[in-house]
C-alpha cells in the first residue's frame, strides 16, 4: 500500500511540474527591473536604486545590443564581434602594440593573443616587429582587412541605426555625451 502511494506521488509529480510550468508566464523587461529593485531592497535595505538602475540597464541594453549585433551583422559575415571590434580599433589608430589594441577595444590581454591568431590566419591583419623596440609587436590591417572592415562598418552602422531610433536625435546625444561622462570616470578601486 505504502508501494502504491509512492508510485502515485512519483507519477503525479511530472503533472504538477507541467502544471506550474503552464502558470509561468514571460517577464517583461519593465517588470524585471521592478523585480531586481525589490530583490536588491531585500538583499541590502540600503541599496542606491539610481546607481543600481544606471548600471543594470546599462549592462543589460549594452549585453542586449551586443548579442543583436553579433547575430545580425558579424557571424553572418564570418568575424566574431570581438574581432570586429579589433579590426575597427586599428582602422581608427593604425598601427598598434597588442597590449594597447586589447585596452582600447575592450578585449581582455588573455584573449588578445588568440584574436589576433584568428584574424591573421584569415588575412587580415598582419603583425611585425616594432621598428623602434624589436621586442615589441605591432598589428596593422592588411588590404583584405582595410576591406573587411569597411564593408562591416556599413552595415553594423545601419544596426545602430535601428537602435537609435528607439530615442529622438536629441535623447541619443544626450545619452551618448552621459555615457562618455563614464567612461572618464574611474572609481577608487574596492577595498575590503
Amino acid at each position: 500500500m505504502a508501494e502504491d502511494a509512492e508510485e502515485s506521488a512519483t507519477t503525479e509529480e511530472p503533472f504538477r511540474m507541467t502544471a506550474n510550468a503552464q502558470k509561468m508566464k514571460r517577464i517583461g523587461s519593465s517588470e524585471y527591473e521592478s523585480l531586481a529593485r525589490a530583490a536588491a531592497i531585500e538583499l541590502y535595505p540600503d541599496v542606491n536604486s539610481s546607481a543600481m538602475a544606471l548600471c543594470f540597464n546599462l549592462i543589460r541594453a549594452a549585453n542586449r545590443m551586443t548579442t543583436d549585433m553579433e547575430v545580425s551583422v558579424h557571424r553572418p559575415m564570418g568575424i566574431s564581434f570581438a574581432g570586429y571590434r579589433l579590426l575597427f580599433t586599428i582602422k581608427s589608430v593604425g598601427q598598434v602594440h597588442p597590449n594597447e589594441l586589447a585596452r582600447l577595444s575592450s578585449v581582455s590581454t588573455a584573449s588578445i593573443a588568440s584574436l589576433l591568431n584568428t584574424l591573421a590566419k584569415s588575412g587580415l591583419v598582419t603583425r611585425a616587429p616594432d621598428p623602434e623596440d624589436k621586442r615589441k609587436t605591432v598589428v596593422q590591417l592588411s588590404d583584405e582587412g582595410e576591406q573587411m572592415v569597411a564593408d562591416l562598418f556599413q552595415i553594423n552602422n545601419q544596426r545602430e541605426q535601428a537602435w537609435a531610433a528607439g530615442l529622438t536625435e536629441t535623447e541619443a546625444s544626450i545619452l551618448a555625451e552621459l555615457l562618455r561622462k563614464l567612461l572618464l570616470h574611474h572609481p577608487a578601486p574596492r577595498t575590503s
